[in-house]
């Protein structure tokens, strides 16, 4: 299997302040866990994964997975997925396990990665932005954005965001 290894620097953050903060999260459960560089590597890269598919979810009506990664300096780099699997219906879980395979092959000069979806919370009925964060100090991660597009001006319309642990996928 080829990958696509093109990557870019999206994103780069300066200063203190704290998406997890900003965004309304009560993430002290595992911040407690990571020193102050590691907390600001999370910080950026979900502060990173929510500007890139915001902005992706206003020029489209979904947009495809990709994955951030922090570069040894602290830069956000994307990755974007074989073009095998970039058709019009990719197979999700294809695309959700070469997209890990990928960042496992980057994780020797990774300190953090996210991965980042467009999917569905069926059981209120609402689509929402997905980013599972892992760092590789053993923080792993899932925040749920949800949204609303209107169906008339197609405006888009955030929720709260939504904190749950998950399992680690790429340093393990």
């Amino acid at each position: 299997m080829s990958f696509d290894t093109k990557t870019r620097v999206i994103w780069a953050l300066r200063g203190t302040r704290r998406p997890s903060s900003r965004y309304g999260l009560d993430m002290q459960s595992w911040r407690d866990a990571l020193n102050a560089d590691e907390q600001a590597d999370v910080d950026r890269i979900l502060d990173s994964a929510l500007h890139v598919a915001r902005t992706n979810l206003g020029h489209a009506s979904e947009f495809m997975t990709f994955a951030l990664m922090t570069d040894g300096s602290g830069r956000v780099l994307e990755m974007t997925a074989d073009d095998a699997l970039r058709k019009k219906h990719p197979n999700a879980q294809a695309l959700l396990d070469q997209t890990v395979t990928q960042l496992r092959q980057m994780a020797n000069i990774s300190r953090c990665s996210a991965i980042v979806s467009n999917t569905r919370i069926a059981a209120q009925k609402t689509d929402a932005i997905e980013v599972r964060i892992e760092h590789r100090a053993g923080a792993a991660l899932m925040v749920l954005l949800p949204y609303t597009r209107a169906r008339f001006t197609g405006a888009l319309t955030f929720g709260d965001l939504r904190l749950f642990s998950h399992k680690a996928e790429v340093w393990v």
